[in-house]
């Protein structure tokens, strides 16, 4: 197999990797997880309206415990995540979602970091190109190159002290 096909190859092994990475990551696979999991995730993503920088699964605080007290009534009655939080969006204001929503201008949270991805990928792609095209065409030595090589290599032979 030649040089090129081989790098063509790994370069198109990362491109199917990184989908499969992302495809993973956008798609929630913890359908198996309990009642009690499902209400402790979702607090962790609501932030305590009384505590600074803290969800409600990390305060104590009489609110907190109230939440998440609501929280688990909410997911046993079969209430989908995104539904609980927009509820809780809703009441105290958008800033209590710790998590931005992935539609609108927030969703250009979960995009700009995929797009400077494929964007730095792309640019070291063409970057190494480059340089593989550069060291290709310095690989042609002329002969004049090689004689003074020599001359210098004799002159440094002829040193005393080399």
């Amino acid at each position: 197999m030649s040089r090129r096909r081989k790098v063509i190859l790994s370069w198109l092994l990362v491109g199917v990797a990184v989908v499969t990475m992302l495809a993973f990551g956008v798609v929630d696979g913890r359908d198996d997880r309990t009642n009690a999991e499902r209400a402790h995730d979702i607090g962790a993503t609501i932030a305590c309206p009384q505590c600074v920088g803290q969800s409600v699964v990390e305060s104590d605080v009489a609110i907190a415990r109230e939440i998440r007290a609501e929280i688990g009534r909410l997911v046993v009655a079969g209430h989908s995540d995104d539904d609980i939080r927009a509820r809780f969006a809703e009441r105290y204001g958008d800033w209590v979602v710790l998590t931005p929503s992935r539609s609108g201008v927030s969703g250009l949270v979960w995009v700009i970091p995929v797009v400077g991805l494929v964007v730095g990928v792309g640019l070291l792609g063409m970057t190494l190109s480059r340089w593989r095209r550069a060291s290709a065409s310095d690989e042609a030595v002329s002969d004049e190159d090689r004689a003074l090589v020599e001359s210098a290599r004799n002159q440094m032979r002829e040193r005393p002290d080399g």
